[in-house]
């Protein structure tokens, strides 16, 4: 999808606000990490190709680091790479095919860097690769002694460099970042866990440290004007918003693929027709063979180890898609022993199909615990007899969903809560790296509450006593409405030994949160209570209008370390 509905404003404006730092002769590098598909190389490309060219004296050079090439095609690359930057900057209009050409054309006007750069490909050539790769770094600053430009070096997926067969690659990179003060590097990655490790340990440099920014899911606000950047002249149905915004997750990839599907198909207003209209997207995302994400969900499943155990993962991969996330369940499910289930569970957990989260066990993209619960069993051929039935398998099951979700959202929240504290085992759960108990209640009813605010009421058993006051706040949340909440939920005389919580829909206010935190009143907002309703298998509720705040400016991490200043996070506070 073209135009500006995946921009990132916020970090075009934060990485321009760096290159103007580093042309005024302060150098931070970066590091944008970000899940796959989140749109980092996207971003890059958008920046390098928008924004910079408004920027004098600055070489940009775009590299994406193969996972499977060689020194000697590495270096091959960069090369070009290098050299046709420079001849751009002579404004050369035809530009030579051969790299021998190329060497050529550039040897007349940076002599220097063709020299060092033919040096670095004989090397390579002649197997002697650390010597080369140490040498291809030097290429940048010999480029900018020549030219008069600095080079804003981009790596995207930098942490494949360590599948070249030379030593130590990050160590005798990290030692040339610390001396070339007029290259800016600029990299990125996919892996997260392996690029921290590498910026921690391989890239700890004395100076020039790298400044890491985490690429997270676009906003619910981005992803409603996406969505809705399509449909602005003919309306779109609320539930039809809801299931692309709860299907995409913020994964701008995701996002991209069902729009597309969207543009091109249609939709009636009647909600029928939209009931049909998600039946047929889904058809076409899970069942097509060409579909894209039918193709990534198949290598997902191939990933797992090549194990005579592959298929009970697989089993148990289903039985968490189909919402049984606790362990017990889950041995009961599959009929296995505990140990098997645990070491499937392990096997899982290391292919990133399945997370942890204090007791429970989710798969974290919702498009794929759809797919295994809806498409698996249908490319699997299970009980079906041909394509006329696995369309009808499909659409059955499928179907099922729509309507459990359609049910779910008409539902008032009152009602949510309650169900979902009546699943409560006394059990720990964890929420944005917070646990939670959650303890198990005798009863769970709707109450009139303070300021006319409907309530819930949870008594536990006579041997544990006590109980929650839960209070649902469905406006935006401010410091003196903060402070009439407090004082009348102390003057609730009969349940003044009951745990109170205020659970907040829409933005609450940071006087505000710290008021109840004064008043021992915990508070959850909309990102925790529908964590925890993923936890119980049930479904989220839809994110209001205007409920998020204007995106700010990122917030930076040095080597590792979040710098997270007054105002900007979650201020929550600790939850269990």
């Amino acid at each position: 999808m073209s135009g500006p509905v995946f921009d990132r404003q916020e970090m075009l404006a934060f990485l321009q606000k760096r290159a103007d730092g580093f042309l005024a002769g302060y150098r931070q590098n970066l590091a944008l990490l970000g899940l796959e598909g989140m749109g980092k190389t996207t971003l890059l490309k958008n920046f390098l190709e928008n924004e910079l060219p408004q920027r004098g004296l600055l070489m940009p050079l775009y590299l994406e680091v193969g996972g499977e090439e060689n020194l000697v095609e590495w270096a091959t690359r960069f090369v070009q790479t290098l050299l046709y930057a420079v001849l751009q900057l002579q404004r050369v209009k035809v530009f030579p095919s051969r790299l021998t050409e190329l060497l050529e054309a550039c040897a007349s006007s940076v002599p220097r860097t063709a020299a060092l750069a033919a040096r670095v490909l004989n090397l390579a050539e002649a197997g002697r690769s650390d010597e080369a790769y140490g040498l291809l770094w030097d290429l940048p600053q010999a480029a900018t002694q020549e030219t008069g430009h600095r080079v804003l070096l981009v790596l995207d997926e930098f942490h494949r460099l360590r599948c070249l067969s030379v030593r130590e690659p990050f160590r005798s990179l990290g030692k040339k970042i610390m001396v070339q003060g007029t290259t800016m590097f600029l990299v990125s990655s996919s892996e997260l866990g392996v690029a921290r490790s590498i910026l921690k340990e391989g890239l700890a440099l004395l100076f020039g440290q790298f400044e890491t920014v985490e690429l997270c899911a676009l906003s619910a606000a981005s992803c409603r004007g996406a969505i809705r950047s399509v449909w602005s002249k003919r309306g779109l149905d609320p539930f039809l918003e809801y299931i692309l915004m709860e299907l995409a997750q913020g994964h701008p990839h995701r996002l991209n693929l069902l729009l597309e599907v969207l543009g091109k198909e249609g939709l009636a207003r009647d909600p029928e027709d939209t009931e049909s209209f998600v039946l047929r997207l889904l058809e076409g995302l899970f069942l097509h063979p060409q579909s894209v994400l039918r193709q990534r969900f198949e290598a997902q499943l191939r990933s797992l180890p090549s194990h005579r155990s592959r298929t009970f993962c697989v089993q148990v991969l289903g039985v968490v898609a189909g919402g049984t996330h606790r362990f017990p369940q889950i041995v009961g499910s599959v009929g296995k022993s505990s140990s098997q289930v645990t070491r499937a569970l392990r096997v899982l957990q290391d292919a990133h199909l399945v997370v942890k989260q204090g007791v429970f066990y989710e798969i974290p993209e919702r498009l794929f615990q759809l797919w295994m619960l809806t498409a698996y069993p249908v490319l699997q051929g299970v009980g079906l007899a041909g394509p006329a039935q696995a369309s009808q398998y499909f659409g059955e099951v499928t179907g099922i969903w729509v309507r459990k979700v359609r049910e779910s959202i008409r539902q008032p929240i009152t009602e949510r809560v309650a169900e979902l504290m009546r699943r409560w085992q006394d059990e720990l759960a964890e929420v944005e790296g917070r646990r939670i108990l959650l303890p198990e209640f005798k009863e769970v009813e709707v109450v009139p509450g303070p300021l006319d605010r409907p309530s819930l009421l949870a008594r536990r058993g006579a041997r544990q006593g006590g109980g929650w006051w839960v209070v649902l706040w469905a406006d935006p949340l401010e410091e003196g409405q903060a402070r009439q909440l407090v004082q009348q939920l102390r003057n609730f005389i009969p349940f003044k030994e009951y745990r109170k919580v205020v659970i907040g829909t829409q933005p609450i206010e940071i006087n505000a949160r710290l008021v109840m935190q004064e008043g021992r009143v915990r508070l959850w907002d909309l990102q925790v209570l529908n964590s925890l309703l993923d936890h119980y298998g049930l479904t989220r509720l839809p994110v209001p209008e205007g409920a998020e705040p204007s995106p700010g400016e990122p917030v930076p991490v040095l080597q590792g370390v979040p710098v997270s200043p007054i105002g900007l996070g979650d201020s929550t506070e600790e939850l269990a």
